[in-house]
Parts: structure tokens; sequence; C-alpha cells
């Protein structure tokens, strides 16, 4: 197989971009806790980063979006236990230290057992909604609800920016109301 030139491996990573940088982007977004301190821009750096490499190592992307979305992922992922791994490396390194004998450690209760339980509960409750959708509602409102713009949903599907801005208009409006007779209200 011919190596890549390195222009070569820059015009195939700033295509992927100009395509997917929504999806990277929005997927990091709806990924990374917020209250862990993480830099969402620096995630989705390290995540350009490991596309590019996985360019420049000759790898064929059959399906970029999905690649990407496991990329958006993974980065994300090691983000969270980098910051994990620093703050169980502070804890034992104030266990050592006499003058923090009286450490307190305050937990988020939004990650208490029943908390984490109930998110659960709704986000299949919702993930089911969703699922009951017609067909070409569904892929365009799971599309639309990942971050994707109508433009994007457009070219992914090969469908018109028209039909997908009907699509995800009336998928989110019978979204919503298979979620108000589940008993799901927002704002």
């Amino acid at each position: 197989m011919p190596e890549r030139s390195g222009g070569e491996t820059d015009q195939r990573f700033e295509r992927l971009l100009q395509q997917y940088s929504a999806l990277l982007k929005g997927l990091i977004s709806q990924h990374c806790p917020r209250d862990l301190g993480i830099d969402v821009v620096d995630v989705e750096q390290e995540a350009r980063l490991r596309l590019w490499r996985a360019l420049e190592r000759e790898k064929e992307l059959t399906d970029p979006a999905s690649y990407i979305h496991r990329i958006a992922i993974t980065t994300t992922i090691d983000a969270v236990r980098r910051v994990l791994a620093r703050r169980e490396d502070q804890l034992h390194a104030s266990d050592d230290d006499d003058a923090n004998d009286g450490l307190t450690i305050t937990v988020d209760p939004s990650h208490a057992p029943d908390a984490v339980a109930e998110r659960r509960e709704l986000m299949q409750r919702i993930g089911a909604a969703v699922a009951s959708l017609q067909e070409n509602r569904r892929h365009a409102v799971k599309l639309h609800l990942q971050g994707l713009g109508l433009a994007e949903i457009a070219e992914l599907l090969g469908w018109t920016e028209a039909k997908v801005r009907n699509l995800v208009y009336r998928g989110m409006e019978d979204l919503r109301e298979a979620l108000r007779g589940e008993g799901i209200e927002y704002e």
C-alpha cells in the first residue's frame, strides 16, 4: 500500500471535519460531565488529534460517522478517567499528610444511587418514546438530538433539507406528545 503524503492526510482530515465537526462537538458536549471541571474544548481537540492520527496511519473509514462517534465517546471517557485518577492520587497523598486528618469530601447528590437510577429509568422511557416514532421521523429525531443540523442530517441520510425539516419538526412534536403521555413534562 503506498504511503500517504501529509498533504493528502490533511485534506482528508479537513473534509471529515467539515462534514462531522458538529457531530463530534455535540457528542462530546452531551457526554462530558459538567461537574468534573473538564474543558470540553480540550476533549474535542484530543478527539481531533486522534482522528488525524488514525488517518495518518492510513486508516480507511468505511463509516466515518460511526468512527467519529467512537472517538468522541472514548476520548471523553479517557478525560473523565484522568480526572478521577488525579483526584484519587490527591486523596491518597492527603491520607499520608497528618495535617489533613479532618479532610471532608463532599459528594454531588446527582451521583447518589437513587438519582442515578432515576435518570436511567427516565432515559429508558425517553428511549422507548423515541423508538415508538415512525421510522423516518425516528432517524431524523435521533440525529437532531445528537446535535446535527438539518443540512448535516440531509446529507447523511441522502434526503432533502425540506424533508428533514419536516421529519424533525413532526417527529419532535410526536416525541413531546409521547412523553406527555408518560407524564414527562419539561420546559
